[in-house]
Order: C-alpha cells, then structure tokens, then sequence
C-alpha cells in the first residue's frame, strides 16, 4: 500500500470521525430546547380572569335632577346613593335631600333622580329651588320636578318620551316655561296641546 493511499484512508477516517461527532452533539442538545407554549397561554387566561373580575366589581349608575354634575358614573361595590352624589358633583341649588334615601345601596344599571323643592308662587303656579315645599293641589305634572314615570302618564307620552323629557331637563336645566317641552324631539303643537293642560311648572 503506497504512502498516498495511507493519507487518503487517514483523511476519510477523520471526516467520519467529524460527522459522527457533529450528528452527537446535534441529538444530544436538541431534548434540551425549552418550550413556553404553556406558560403563555396560561398568562392570557390569568389576564382575561383578572379583566373580567374588574369589570364585575363596579357598579355603573346614572345619576340625574338635582346635582351639579348629571351624568352616568362609575363606582365600587358596596357605595351608597350619597357616593353617587358626591361624584356627581353634590346637591344643586334647591335639590330636596329630603325626599331621597342617601343610605340605599347602589346597584348596577340604576338612575339616581334627585328631586327638586317645590313652593306655590303668586299665580298659582309651583316652581322649584324654592326653599320649602308644598303639596300641589291641582292635580297638574310639574314637568321640572316629575320623574320619567309621572311624565308617562300625561296625554300622548310614552315611556320613551317621557325619558327623553327627563334627559333634555338634565342636560339643559329646568324649563323656565311650559312650552319649552316642544324643544324637546318628538314633542310638536299637535302633541303638546294633548297634554298642556295637565302640566304645570
């Protein structure tokens, strides 16, 4: 055997010998990868929990009549109609704290109405922000003071209406005159003469 032939098997032997040790090292690391599949996806469902019970601690109210800041709130479990109140920017000018319970626990969804003092003036007529109240005799609906239920039942007001009645007060403040309601959408000179003369300020 001539000396070229003996380096040629001595050089085949070692590129087998690199091989064979490359394959080695490749299945001996390769259980050793480490996989976080699980643990992501266990950190999402950590998130969505924690999200969800978040939202399920807080009640949301609407909160409307006589306050400074009308409007819809949220707040934590466990508070009281006087918390709403508060957020709200407390008691207007002329609200009656003594016609709501301020004690009553919140619950989610709820409106918060704050009614207003209402007196007999001159004329006859009940005005609100007065500072003491009386009973109203003529069976008339004070558009400034009555709820969204009282105001359904006057002549040709649904529920609906009458919700809107109650928000376009909130939002834009009492009504200085009874006509006013026909600012009110859905309310025409057809539909307030129907019930103009069962209202009263």
């Amino acid at each position: 055997m001539g000396i070229l032939q003996k380096k040629l098997i001595i050089v085949v032997l070692l590129a087998c010998g690199i091989l064979a040790y490359s394959f080695h090292g490749f299945w001996q690391k390769e259980p050793d990868q480490p996989v976080a599949v699980a643990p992501a996806l266990g950190n999402l469902s950590d998130a969505s929990t924690t999200a969800s019970q978040a939202a399920d601690s807080e009640v949301v109210v609407y909160v409307s009549g006589g306050v400074n800041k009308p409007g819809v709130y949220r707040l934590p479990p466990g508070s009281r109609i006087v918390d709403a109140v508060t957020v709200a920017g407390g008691f207007a000018l002329g609200a009656d704290t003594t016609k709501i319970n301020l004690a009553v626990h919140l619950k989610d969804e709820m409106q918060v109405n704050v009614p207003y003092t209402v007196i007999s003036t001159a004329n006859g007529n009940s005005n609100p922000n007065s500072g003491a109240s009386t009973n109203n005799y003529n069976d008339k609906i004070n558009i400034n003071t009555a709820s969204a239920a009282e105001l359904d039942k006057l002549p040709g007001i649904g529920p609906a209406l009458a919700e809107r009645i109650a928000q376009y007060r909130s939002a834009n403040g009492l009504f200085s005159n009874l006509e006013d309601l026909k600012k009110v959408p859905g309310i025409g000179e057809a539909k307030y003469n129907q019930f103009k003369d069962k209202i009263s300020l």
